[in-house]
């Protein structure tokens, strides 16, 4: 099938949403495990500086790394969904709030906003794949 209903579409692009929301949270508390186990094992993470990750236990070893360092809360929004068989992807822009873990001194670093597109899919066990 090589569209979803229309009803069907709204139903993934809620489903995606709470997924988002999942890693938002994950993200915001600094929760690597959780964010490793959302992942499939050969995701690819590129940062805005070119730097890429490789698989789920490099997203874990970074964002344990960030987290030592800063606080980071992202805003998303989508722009599109896209559906296809059993996979979605969605594009969207992040807004993201970095601030340094600095001996009792609070400052925020705000990065120009980002594009991400990302893939999900249902695995057999029923989870939501990124």
């Amino acid at each position: 099938m090589d569209r979803f209903p229309e009803s069907d579409s709204h139903t993934v692009a809620r489903a995606i949403a709470a997924v988002r929301q999942v890693w938002l949270d994950a993200t915001e508390a600094g929760d690597a495990e959780r964010l490793a186990d959302m992942v499939t094992d050969d995701v690819v993470v590129v940062h805005g500086d070119g730097r890429c990750l490789h698989g789920g236990e490099d997203l874990k070893a970074d964002s344990l790394k960030g987290s030592e360092r800063f606080s980071l809360e992202q805003q998303i929004s989508a722009a599109e969904v896209v559906v296809r068989g059993t996979w979605a992807f969605e594009i969207s822009q992040i807004e993201s709030r970095l601030t340094p873990h600095l001996r009792g001194k609070q400052s925020t670093f705000i990065p120009p906003p980002s594009s991400d597109s990302i893939g999900s899919r249902t695995d057999h066990e029923g989870r939501t794949r990124t």
